[in-house]
């Protein structure tokens, strides 16, 4: 259900991206999760239909999407495969900044192009010092800067350990501080040209959950030019880019994903709950099983009315604070654990044993706590801003 007062085109892009996800996205899901295959196909319907522009402003070529449509659309998309969700995502995320403020020089070279469909994004994050990111505390601020030299930056074997899209996008944003940069507050982002510098992916991407989104390290060693670093305007002023352009999206769409992932198991078991076994019974002909299809709808509801709600605020310019970006994506991601948990339980043994999908449902939840920012840390984040420090 949805019960936020949706517009004629947001509803329009919402049964866009659920048709979309049915027909074409959802029956390539099991075998992408099966064998851990870049979901291909599905993100070229998604560029089919323009939606790899969703963001980038309508007189620039693109769709105009709003903030509270891009939850729909990636929700949508999550449902039928979350792995296309969180590819697809990552790419929204990887080009909000350069698409909401740039300079002359970054429209052409970037947005104009990605207006076309020409451009697929992911963001090259996962910082450990340099190393190999077994770290369980990744921080982006404490990074070697880069060399500076002759308008260019010098990329020397830089590793970055969790790559969503590796090896598959055409662009990469990158975090970065570089010689004679500040060395307080957020690292400049940097957009890379993966046909101008060499990007090589380090091993393989092997995991317990969103088995499709190639999130392996990557090694990128080349010179970028000045001019492709984001953050400046066609006046040249600076422009706040982490909190203002950055973080709305970034947070919202993770929580739009794993929304997607509880939405999308409980719409399957509500189909199967349904369903006669040979002995005539049905899951949900036990009380405690028609007593969890409730709690877990209600909770869906309710983290879906909190999204919705904090992307609309942001949508008319009134919402400030990074809190509710940030209890977003915990509130969701936690919904998706708590969900596909107790579907699982109800189907018992059928869904253990793989029988039914829900354990690839289940396993993808749980990258919603511990990735994108682990959840121990949003929770660090909150208190800092209930409790500041004098």
């Amino acid at each position: 259900m949805n019960y936020f007062n949706l517009s004629e085109e947001q509803r329009s892009w919402q049964l866009t991206a659920r048709t979309l996800s049915e027909n074409e996205i959802g029956p390539m899901a099991p075998e992408c999760d099966a064998i851990g295959e870049f979901p291909y196909n599905s993100l070229k319907a998604l560029q089919r239909e323009g939606l790899w522009a969703l963001r980038v402003p309508k007189e620039h070529g693109g769709l105009g999407g709003d903030l509270l449509t891009t939850c729909l659309v990636v929700e949508e998309i999550a449902k039928k495969c979350p792995s296309t969700a969180m590819c697809y995502k990552m790419h929204l995320e990887s080009v909000e900044a350069v698409t909401q403020i740039h300079s002359d020089y970054q429209l052409d070279k970037f947005v104009k192009p990605l207006a076309r469909g020409e451009l697929f994004a992911a963001a090259a994050g996962g910082e450990s010092h340099g190393q190999d990111g077994k770290d369980w505390r990744p921080s982006g601020r404490m990074l070697d800067p880069i060399v500076r030299s002759n308008g260019t930056f010098i990329l020397n074997n830089v590793r970055k350990s969790y790559v969503t899209s590796a090896g598959h996008a055409t662009h990469y944003q990158m975090f970065v501080r570089y010689e004679g940069s500040s060395d307080k507050g957020p690292p400049e982002l940097l957009m890379i040209e993966a046909d101008q510098i060499e990007c090589q992916t380090v091993g393989t991407w092997d995991a317990m959950g969103m088995r499709g989104t190639c999130s392996a390290p990557m090694v990128f060693s080349g010179s970028v030019p000045e001019e492709n670093l984001v953050g400046f305007d066609s006046t040249g002023s600076r422009e706040p880019i982490m909190n203002k352009y950055m973080m709305p999206l970034f947070f919202l769409t993770y929580g739009a994903a794993y929304l997607g992932i509880a939405s999308g198991a409980l719409e399957l078991g509500l189909l199967e709950g349904g369903k006669k076994y040979g002995s005539g019974s049905r899951r949900i002909d036990s009380p405690i099983n028609v007593r969890r299809f409730a709690e877990i709808s209600t909770k869906i509801e309710l983290a879906r009315a909190f999204l919705h709600s904090v992307a609309s605020l942001a949508d008319a310019g009134k919402q400030r604070s990074l809190l509710p970006y940030l209890q977003a994506k915990v509130i969701c991601s936690e919904t998706a654990t708590v969900v596909t948990e107790e579907i699982l339980t109800v189907f018992g043994g059928t869904a253990y044993a793989k029988e039914l999908p829900f354990e690839r449902y289940f396993r993808d939840a749980r990258a919603g706590k511990i990735m994108g920012r682990a959840n121990d840390q949003i929770y660090e984040d909150i208190i800092k801003i209930l409790f500041p420090s004098d």
